[in-house]
C-alpha cells in the first residue's frame, strides 16, 4: 500500500510539474485589434476597394506571423455615395466598435461619417480634408488636401499660365479646394482668376482661360459629359486628387486627353509590388505607375503601424494608443510629425490618354 502511495504521488508531481512548465512557457494571448477599413467600391474610384482589401489582408497576415503575433479583426466598410449607403456604413461602424479606423479615399460621405465617430484614432492613406469635426485624432500617411492643392497651384504658376478658371462644386470638398486654390494663386501673383460654380460652367466657355482647374468630386461626371460641347476649351485642363480617377468606361473618356493632375510621390518597394501582384493575380501591378499601387502600399503600412502601435500600447486604451501611433517609426524615421502629418516634397505628374486612363509623365518639386 505504501508503494502505491509513492507511485501515485510521483504521478501527481509529474503532472503538476508538466502543467507548470507548459503554462510558464506559454505566450500571453494579446487582445485582438479591431480595425475598420473604409473602402471605395462605387463612383469614379470604384476600383480602389479591391486593392485596399488586398493590402489590408497582406498586412494582417504579416502581423499574425510576427515575432509578437497579433490577431486583427477587420471590418471593410463600403460607404458608397447615397444616403442609404452612408447610413448602412455608419450602423456597421457603430456595431463594430473599431479601435483604429483607416480613412477612405476622398469622399463627402466618408467625411460625414468621420464627423459622427468617437475618439478612436484615424489613419489617412489618401488626402482628406484638414478639419474633421469630431474627437478622432487623424494621422496622415498621405499629405493633407491643401498640401496637394497648393502644389498643383504652384505647378500651374510654373507653367506660366496668365489666366485661370476654377470650376467648383457647391459642397464641402469643392469649397475647401476652391479656398486653397484661390489663396495659392493670389499669393503667387496670378491676377486673372475666374471662379465659377460647376452648375454655371458655361460662363467659362466665353473666356478660354490658360488653365481650368476642376475642383469637384462626384459632380465631375456631369461636367465631363458636357465638356465635349465646349466650343472654346481652355489651353490646359487640370484635375484635383478628388477626381483624378480612371474614366475609361465612359463614352466621353476621350475628352480628357491631355488633362493633367498631381499626386504626392511615395516610393513603393518592389517586394510589396510583387506580393500584391501575386495575391491579386495581376502581373501588371509589378510595373504600373498608377497611384492605386501607392494607395495599396500606404494601406498596408497603415495596418502594420496600427498593429505595432496596438501592441506597444498594450491594447486599445485610447491615450496610450494615440501616443504609440505618434511615436511610431519606419526604418528609424518617425512616421508622423507632432501634428500627425507626413510631409511630402516630391509629386508625380499624371496625364490622361484618349482612353480616359492616366499615367506618370514626370516628377515635380514645388519651390519652397
Amino acid at each position: 500500500m505504501k508503494k502505491l502511495h509513492i507511485v501515485l504521488g510521483s504521478i501527481v508531481l509529474v503532472i503538476v510539474g508538466a502543467y507548470l512548465v507548459s503554462t510558464s512557457a506559454a505566450q500571453p494571448i494579446a487582445p485582438a485589434l479591431r480595425l475598420g477599413v473604409l473602402v471605395s467600391d462605387s463612383g469614379p474610384l470604384y476600383f480602389a476597394g479591391e486593392y485596399q482589401r488586398a493590402a489590408t489582408k497582406l498586412a494582417i497576415a504579416d502581423l499574425a506571423k510576427a515575432s509578437e503575433p497579433l490577431k486583427v479583426n477587420v471590418s471593410f466598410l463600403d460607404l458608397g455615395d447615397s444616403a442609404t449607403e452612408f447610413e448602412n456604413g455608419r450602423e456597421k461602424l457603430d456595431d463594430f466598435r473599431a479601435d483604429v479606423l483607416l480613412a477612405p479615399v476622398e469622399s463627402n460621405s466618408a467625411l460625414r461619417l468621420l464627423k459622427t465617430t468617437g475618439n478612436q484614432p484615424v489613419i489617412a492613406t489618401a488626402a482628406i480634408a484638414e478639419k474633421i469635426d469630431n474627437q478622432s485624432p487623424v494621422f496622415r500617411l498621405a499629405p493633407t488636401q491643401s498640401q496637394e492643392i497648393i502644389a498643383l497651384a504652384q505647378y500651374i504658376v510654373d507653367s506660366e499660365a496668365q489666366s485661370v478658371a476654377i470650376v467648383f462644386s457647391d459642397d464641402e470638398y469643392g469649397r475647401s479646394t476652391l479656398r486653397s486654390l484661390a489663396m495659392a494663386f493670389a499669393l503667387r501673383g496670378i491676377g486673372k482668376v475666374q471662379v465659377v460654380p460647376v452648375s454655371e460652367y458655361s460662363r467659362v466657355i466665353k473666356t478660354k482661360p490658360d488653365a481650368l482647374v476642376l475642383a469637384t468630386m462626384e459632380q465631375s461626371l456631369s461636367f465631363f459629359a458636357d465638356y465635349a460641347k465646349f466650343p472654346n476649351k481652355p489651353k490646359q485642363l487640370y484635375l484635383v486628387p478628388g477626381n483624378l480617377a480612371s474614366y475609361s468606361t465612359y463614352s466621353w473618356a476621350n475628352q480628357l486627353k491631355g488633362a493633367l493632375g498631381l499626386l504626392s510621390q511615395t516610393d513603393v518597394p518592389e517586394s510589396f509590388r510583387n506580393r500584391l501582384a501575386a495575391y491579386m493575380k495581376r502581373p501588371a501591378v509589378k510595373t504600373t505607375t498608377n497611384p492605386i499601387v501607392t494607395l495599396s502600399y500606404l494601406t498596408y503600412r497603415a495596418v502594420m503601424i496600427s498593429g505595432e502601435s496596438f501592441l506597444k500600447a498594450g491594447g486599445n486604451f485610447t491615450p496610450r494608443l494615440r501616443t504609440a501611433l505618434l511615436e511610431s517609426e519606419s526604418n528609424g524615421v518617425r512616421n508622423f510629425t507632432s501634428q500627425g502629418i507626413a510631409y511630402r516634397d516630391k509629386y508625380s505628374v499624371y496625364q490622361y490618354s484618349a482612353k480616359g486612363s492616366y499615367s506618370v509623365i514626370g516628377e515635380y518639386e514645388p519651390k519652397q
